[in-house]
């Protein structure tokens, strides 16, 4: 016994130390969680202002940060982050690498959640390059990975997505109603950037179906949504649809108008694409009203673009 007693002290203070010690992790890995997400909201905040570069600074920050601690769902995330800001920035072998890692650790965690919205991600990039069979086979995957989830804003995403290719194969109807499925489970969560993305896509629906009243009705919405969280990219993308379903209404004076306030955004921007196409419109919207000077203006400017770009 009394052999015993100083062992059961030595026992104690040992498992005290490595409580401590535990503690000392623990306090290090949080820290190193707040840090990497303070400069995935910092990407993030980049990200929505387009500023892609200062974005992947961060987001890569915080990989680096999550990395070091082995967070799995931190890594995937930072991958899922940095593919996004690749691909909207037009580097689209490095999103599909990003999202390609982000995909193979959510499935080596088993994380259907997180599978399914790699899923999206690369879905995502199918459909870009107007691939729709091959898109629509991964948003029916990622579909089926959340099936067990319910109506979550994951599920409205990849609804969105089908809703657009149907809507590019001209199956208008169906695109609507999904685009409307999608729609609800935003408005659930009042999710407003998706909800202006749904109201943006189905004015494009009508629009094309030459409902412009309804279009109309459907990119007002969209503009209110796109203003009420600064989405600049939005509030452009929503002026120009404005400007194109006026011009095929032969209101070309509101039209003009409406370019005009697309283009300065996309300018401060710096989204040369969208400013060249913008202001294509507003060479062509000058001639339906007799400005042929500005129509002039417009051209030499453009043109000055598709030079140097």
């Amino acid at each position: 016994m009394k052999n015993f007693i100083p062992l059961l002290l030595a026992i104690t203070i040992i498992f005290s130390s490595c409580s401590s010690l535990k503690g000392v992790d623990s306090e290090i890995i949080n820290d190193k969680k707040n840090r990497a997400a303070e400069q995935s909201q910092l990407g993030t905040k980049f990200f929505s202002d387009s500023e892609y570069d200062k974005a992947l600074d961060f987001f890569f920050l915080a990989l680096k940060e999550n990395i070091s601690i082995d967070n799995e769902i931190g890594i995937i995330s930072s991958y899922n982050s940095i593919g996004k800001t690749y691909f909207v920035s037009g580097d689209i072998n490095s999103a599909d690498i990003y999202f390609n890692k982000a995909k193979n650790v959510a499935e080596f965690i088993q994380n259907t959640l997180l599978i399914s919205q790699s899923l999206t991600n690369l879905g995502e990039i199918k459909l870009s390059d107007q691939l729709y069979d091959q898109s629509m086979i991964l948003f029916e995957e990622a579909l089926s990975e959340i099936e067990d989830l319910g109506n979550i804003p994951l599920k409205a995403v990849i609804l969105h997505n089908m809703g657009i290719i149907n809507k590019r194969k001209g199956n208008l109807a169906e695109a609507e109603l999904i685009v409307n499925k999608a729609l609800t489970i935003n408005k659930k969560y009042t999710i407003y950037k998706e909800m202006a993305s749904n109201n943006y896509t189905l004015s494009s629906i009508h629009s094309k179906q030459k409902d412009y009243t309804t279009a109309l009705m459907y990119i007002k919405e969209a503009l209110v949504l796109d203003k009420k969280i600064e989405n600049s990219t939005g509030i452009a993308k929503d002026l120009y649809a404005h400007g194109l379903i006026y011009y095929y209404l032969e209101l070309y004076e509101d039209a003009y108008i409406y370019f005009q306030k697309s283009v300065l955004i996309y300018e401060t921007l710096s989204l040369s694409e969208e400013v060249i196409k913008t202001l294509f419109k507003l060479e062509e919207t000058a001639g339906k009203l007799l400005l042929y000077d500005e129509a002039g203006i417009w051209k030499k400017t453009r043109e000055g673009l598709e030079t140097y770009k």
